[in-house]
């Protein structure tokens, strides 16, 4: 049994501020991050982390912008706007993930997390985030792997407990329906990233309570 219970991350990948906003109202009371997606960090930019933040003071909000580059200026403008936590590609220069990390060092309780999207080499790159400081990572099957062919394997539990043994804490997202949950005991996991296996649900709290009963059952904290 692990001694941290991991949270849940309400991804809000919408296109659109309204629905979005209005899954928070209906969510919000049930987990503890919210997670402003990349689609709506573009089409909508920090309003959406400012908005979210008005809606939610004492959440964790983390701004999913997956910074290419200015990583100083985008960890910036997103705590700014006031999110907690923000990310960083894992195929930007060290330089970006360097200065992204120096800017949340700089601010009390802020974070910015490597996004492993696309990222096929992860343990041959991790001692170099390591390296820099960064401590936070998401390791992440993405949404076009998602609608595709791609599932979650023995190989990815492998790869995430050598990076928690390396001491990052590692966030797991994409394609994580309830059903899925028990797949991950045994792995100290700190946060689960669920988007769509909430939203499109026809009761997204009641869907949001079952995740947190699988969680409780398997983890102890």
């Amino acid at each position: 049994m692990m001694a941290v219970k991991p949270k849940i991350q309400l991804a809000l990948d919408y296109f659109d501020l309204a629905p979005a906003l209005a899954m928070v109202q209906q969510v919000k009371e049930e987990v503890e991050v919210i997670e402003i997606g990349t689609p709506l960090s573009k089409s909508v930019g920090m309003l959406a982390v400012r908005t979210v933040r008005e809606l939610c003071p004492d959440h964790l909000i983390l701004a999913d912008i997956k910074s290419p580059d200015v990583g100083g200026g985008e960890a910036k403008m997103a705590f700014d706007a006031g999110a907690d936590w923000m990310t960083v590609l894992g195929a930007a220069p060290l330089e970006t993930v360097r200065l992204a990390w120096e800017e949340a060092q700089s601010r009390p309780g802020k974070e910015m997390f490597i996004e492993l999207t696309g990222i096929r080499d992860i343990l041959g790159r991790a001692d170099q985030w390591r390296a820099i400081g960064v401590d936070r990572m998401v390791y992440h099957r993405g949404w076009d792997e998602g609608n595709l062919s791609r599932s979650w394997e023995q190989r990815d539990l492998e790869t995430i407990q050598h990076l928690v043994e390396m001491g990052f804490q590692v966030s797991v997202a994409g394609g994580l329906g309830v059903e899925m949950i028990p797949f991950f005991k045994g792995i100290d996991i700190s946060v689960f990233i669920i988007g769509r296996a909430i939203r499109e649900t026809p009761n997204p709290a009641g869907t949001a309570r079952e995740f947190r009963k699988l969680i409780d059952a398997n983890w102890v904290g």
